[in-house]
């Protein structure tokens, strides 16, 4: 049975003094995002998104257009959805081209999405090393996973004689995942410590020979990598 969008979201949608007047646009949203999503209302399910940023440099977004996506929500897949990931705030907003001609956003509700991809980036939701659900960059999966965490900073600047805002180029933090604990690290040094001293020269040496250098690595690389350290505790068993 399809789950009705939420008061809250009519009313950011079309605001407390117009609700009655404007029931007939309501049926007409609901209309076009089913046309466009389907009849099930997982996926526009949230509140209206407005832009809070306009002064400042830069963007909060791991993309700074929507891009199409894959995402996931209560075990459901939707395709082709154009989506844009804030990092600085950790939310997912979906942006679609409304009956009027223009674009509107929705904010995603984070308790129902459970993953989602850019092409070849895929994101999760989980738990992460200090106890936050939030999404993690799924690199690669296996015994031993890798993931990233991306994040932004928003600051002021104060070099130019004016006081004005701006966001930083995103940054990740790398992690290891082995026996559902998070190992941090930033160099070849804090990604060999993670194993065992008899796999560490082996792990070493495919290091150097592949010519990897993990804090500026490509995504296929550390897919590479992370292959090879599975394989060999595979071999161990």
């Amino acid at each position: 049975m399809r789950k009705p969008l939420t008061i809250a979201l009519l009313m950011a949608l079309l605001g407390l003094s117009s609700l009655y007047s404007q029931q007939r646009s309501i049926t007409d949203y609901l209309a076009e995002c089913e046309r466009k999503y389907g009849s099930d209302a997982n996926l526009v399910n949230g509140e209206k998104y407005f832009y809070p940023y306009g002064l400042a440099n830069g963007t909060p977004f791991f993309f700074s257009e929507s891009r199409s996506a894959r995402i996931s929500i209560q075990g459901k897949e939707f395709e082709a959805a154009q989506l844009r990931y804030d990092i600085f705030n950790q939310k997912l907003v979906l942006d679609f081209q409304n009956i009027y001609g223009g674009t509107s956003s929705l904010v995603l509700r984070n308790e129902w999405v459970e993953s989602f991809a850019f092409d070849n980036q895929k994101f999760i939701k989980m738990k992460g090393p200090d106890g936050q659900t939030g999404y993690f960059q799924l690199v690669t999966d296996g015994s031993i996973a890798c993931v990233y965490k991306w994040s932004k900073k928003y600051l002021l600047n104060l070099t130019s004689g004016e006081q004005n805002y701006y966001f930083t180029e995103p940054s990740k933090e790398s992690f290891l995942l082995m026996g559902g604990q998070f190992h941090s690290y930033r160099s070849n040094n804090s990604f060999l410590k993670v194993f065992e001293a008899e796999n560490q020269k082996l792990v070493k040496q495919f290091m150097r020979q592949s010519k990897v250098k993990v804090n500026n690595a490509t995504d296929s690389q550390i897919r590479h990598l992370v292959e090879y350290c599975n394989s060999l505790y595979h071999e161990d068993s």
